[in-house]
C-alpha cells in the first residue's frame, strides 16, 4: 500500500514500475529530468498542463523513478524540484515472471533542504 508521500509502493513494485514506464507522458517527463527541475519547468518543457505533470510525477515517485527535494532558491524562497532517481532499469524474465532491477545513483541521498544558485 502506498504511503501517499511519493515513496515507492512495496506491494507490487514490478507492476507499478512497468505501468509507470508504459505511459508515454511519464517517459517524456523522465527524459526531461536531466537535472533537478520544478514541476513548472517540466510542464513547459513537455508542453503539458501542470495538473497533469503533478499527477504523473506522483506516479513516478511511487514507482521509485523520481524523487522530490525541497530547495532554497535565491530570490524565490523554497521550492520543490524533481529528479530522476535511477541510472538504469533492467527488465528480465525469470521463473515465468518479470524481474526488474533499478540501479540508483551512487551519490548520497540527502533528502533535506538544500540551497542552490540556479
Amino acid at each position: 500500500m502506498s504511503s501517499g508521500d511519493g515513496e515507492p509502493d512495496e506491494t507490487c513494485p514490478t507492476d507499478q514500475l512497468l505501468d509507470a514506464l508504459s505511459d508515454e507522458t511519464n517517459r517524456r517527463i523522465l527524459c526531461t529530468l536531466t537535472k533537478p527541475r520544478t514541476a513548472t519547468d517540466v510542464a513547459e518543457d513537455c508542453d503539458i498542463p501542470s495538473s497533469t505533470v503533478y499527477r504523473k510525477l506522483d506516479v513516478l515517485k511511487r514507482a521509485g523513478l523520481v524523487r522530490e527535494r525541497n530547495i532554497l532558491k535565491p530570490g524565490y524562497g523554497r521550492c520543490n524540484v524533481y529528479e530522476r532517481d535511477f541510472e538504469h532499469v533492467g527488465i528480465s524474465i525469470e521463473d515465468g515472471g518479470f524481474s526488474v532491477t533499478v540501479d540508483r545513483p551512487s551519490n548520497e541521498r540527502d533528502g533535506g533542504l538544500i540551497a542552490t544558485d540556479d
